[in-house]
């Protein structure tokens, strides 16, 4: 059955080293001049393609040959073949290149070590390099901004090529390469950047904020068109990166929005709660985004189908004759594989995912509330906050040892695993953990040994940096006096949603201190948040998150079109910071707060000694 209802957000070692290299860059930029001769002058009379010209390197001697050589290295690394510049790059005899040719040798040199993954000796020879002067600004500059983008300095790569004096016919790239590591940068630290910079660079922050927190892309334009009269001096004013161009004229009308959309949700039956709260969300934003436009560019007509009442193969069929022209749904995964199967010709956003296995239709794109994105978010906040060696607990709910999995195999340090049978084997769990009772085992054979009493303080192990905790609430509150009991209570305790999703103050009281991955709209200030939880009381709701799905699925289906043309690559959501990425999914980047007398409050984005 279909129902219509309307038509209306790094290192410091690498910092350091970078840092320094970046004094040589500046130095040999400052020595080029108009005058100097080309960088890389092509041999006459060689084919320009870096195989034809190692054909040509081969049959060639001296010189000619080194020269050729340089050029099918400088080939081989715009086509991202490192391995097989690295090997023309062995096979060149750097003595026999003129000087204005060693700088390119020395550029490549530092390139293809960068690519290998080496970026501390990539560093140190450009902070070598004796031969830049004939150099072009712009290569360099774009070498460092790498060097930088490889240690996550996404500041520093945007000074260096924001400052780099490049000619006019090369700005567009140069813009346009400083909208791609903007776009890499972690979605939460963008505002908080902006605020913390000055000039030019403060410009292209607020930039990626003003795009990343749009609601729609009407709120979009209306946000790019007030950045341009704030920022009317901006190099990026008049030249936009080719992604913005065209968003703040009349061509967002034309970008082929849905004009029906079918959402495929479960509104009757045991999941009737689920499908609704998704409804619900989506339709609440569809209204909160109408206040953004006052033209006719963003209406569309919605129409639901009951997955419970029919099949999904049917109800697309019926979608079809609809003439649907977006689908949202299905929630269930079962009800996405069936659909994928069926290689739907209609623009398709899934509420749930495949199985990695599975291979994605051409018109199927995937979002849900994966606890391997929250996992992802943890290991990512765990090394920026410098920690190591890690204590993981979990229980053995399917969510739990999901999460575990992921981080355990995207960790790089050592990590300990120790589950939660129930509530009741906590304390015991905790003491094996921390190996407390291991040092009440050496001290018994010490008395043995010895044959009287030792004094004796038991210890828990000191090698540990951070305690992860993957459990429930209720766990949640058994671990805090557990870790005090063994000596653990200094540990910074890094928990999922789930520890505290539903508690109570009297519960997030006794959690003080912990660190907790969650949605933005718990954290941040959110409008739409303030009217949906007046009307279905979105606070401690368990399902308060397919809401703030429902939302998203809204932000998402109203910029598919961005999407699809490259204009958008990240959006801040309900559900999280939302990245698309190449093979259909969306990923989740949560936000960070921590439990401060009884509320989570938003985490800074790195951690600073003194926070509870």
């Amino acid at each position: 059955m279909a129902v219509r209802l309307f038509n209306p957000l790094t290192k410091r070692w690498a910092s350091a080293l970078i840092g320094s290299a970046l004094v040589i860059l500046a130095a040999s930029a400052c020595q080029s001049t108009p005058d100097s001769p080309a960088w890389e002058e092509p041999v006459p009379g060689v084919q320009s393609h870096p195989e034809g010209l190692l054909e040509q390197a081969q049959i060639s001697q001296g010189a000619q040959a080194a020269e050729l050589y340089l050029q099918a290295t400088h080939g081989f690394i715009e086509a991202n073949l490192f391995d097989a510049a690295r090997d023309a790059l062995t096979n060149i005899d750097a003595p026999l290149l003129p000087n204005n040719l060693l700088g390119a040798f020395q550029i490549a040199e530092i390139e293809i070590t960068l690519a290998e993954g080496n970026v501390d000796q990539a560093a140190a020879l450009l902070r070598n390099a004796t031969h830049l002067r004939s150099t072009p600004p712009s290569r360099l500059a774009r070498v460092q901004a790498k060097l930088c983008i490889a240690t996550d300095d996404y500041q520093c790569a945007l000074s260096v090529l924001s400052s780099a004096r490049v000619a006019r016919e090369e700005r567009q790239s140069i813009h346009d390469l400083i909208w791609q590591y903007l776009g890499q940068a972690p979605g939460f630290m963008v505002a908080q950047q902006a605020e913390l910079v000055t000039g030019v660079e403060q410009g292209w922050w607020s930039l990626k904020a003003t795009m990343l927190e749009s609601f729609s892309m009407a709120d979009q334009r209306k946000r790019l068109g007030g950045w341009r009269g704030r920022w009317q001096r901006h190099p990026a004013n008049g030249l936009l990166p080719l992604a913005l161009q065209g968003l703040d004229d009349d061509l967002l009308g034309g970008l082929g929005q849905p004009r029906k959309v079918g959402l495929l949700l479960p509104l009757s039956g045991s999941l009737a709660r689920a499908g609704r709260a998704v409804r619900d969300g989506f339709v609440s934003a569809y209204l909160h985004a109408a206040d953004f436009d006052n033209t006719q560019n963003t209406g569309f007509e919605v129409v639901l189908y009951d997955t419970a009442g029919e099949s999904v193969a049917a109800l697309y069929e019926q979608a079809l004759l609809d003439s649907v022209d977006l689908l949202i749904g299905p929630l269930s995964k079962d009800g996405v594989t069936t659909l994928n199967e069926l290689n739907p010709e209609l623009p398709t956003l899934a509420l749930n995912y495949l199985d990695p296995t599975a291979v994605p239709a051409a018109n199927l794109l995937q979002l849900g509330l994966a606890i391997e994105d929250e996992a992802d978010t943890m290991v990512s906040r765990l090394l920026e906050d410098g920690a190591e060696h890690l204590l993981v607990f979990h229980n053995y709910e399917d969510w739990s040892q999901r999460a575990v999995r992921r981080l355990a195999t995207n960790w790089p340090f050592e990590i300990t695993v120790q589950p939660f049978v129930d509530v009741k084997t906590v304390t015991e769990s905790v003491g094996r953990a921390m190996q407390v009772e291991a040092s009440e085992q050496r001290r018994a054979e010490l008395n043995d040994l010895l044959g009287f009493e030792l004094e004796f303080l038991p210890r828990a192990r000191g090698d540990l940096d951070a305690v992860v905790a993957l459990v429930d609430t209720v766990e949640a509150n058994a671990m805090v006096p557990a870790l005090r009991f063994h000596f653990a209570q200094a540990l910074p305790v890094y928990a999922s949603s789930q520890s505290v999703r539903g508690a109570a103050p009297a519960q997030l009281g006794e959690l003080s201190g912990f660190r907790v991955s969650e949605l933005p709209w718990y954290l941040f200030s959110d409008p739409l948040y303030q009217e949906m939880d007046g009307t279905f009381v979105l606070r401690g709701n368990p399902l308060s998150s397919l809401y703030a799905l429902g939302v998203d699925a809204f932000r998402v289906s109203d910029r598919l079109p961005l999407f699809a043309r490259g204009s958008a690559n990240q959006l801040l959501g309900s559900t999280g910071i939302l990245s698309l990425h190449s093979s259909g999914r969306f990923v989740r980047e949560l936000a960070w707060g921590v439990i401060s007398r009884g509320q989570v409050i938003p985490l800074p984005l790195i951690y600073e000694a003194g926070l509870p």
